[in-house]
């Protein structure tokens, strides 16, 4: 039942935040040049890392 939220949850979140999202993602990338994205190495669960993805500002 947990999951079944989680995915729900997520998948609402992103149908929200996705006009925001792509808002920013063109203003980024009309006023800088390079990537819109910086991918960031981080420390997860039992110190596994992995790449988080976030933007350039």
């Amino acid at each position: 039942m947990k999951r079944i939220f989680d995915v729900v949850m997520a998948l609402l979140l992103l149908c929200f935040l996705a006009l925001p999202m792509a808002i920013v993602t063109i203003i980024i990338k009309m006023t800088s040049k390079g990537h819109v994205l910086h991918w960031s190495d981080r420390v997860g669960f039992n110190n596994t890392s992995f790449k988080m993805p976030k933007f350039r500002t």
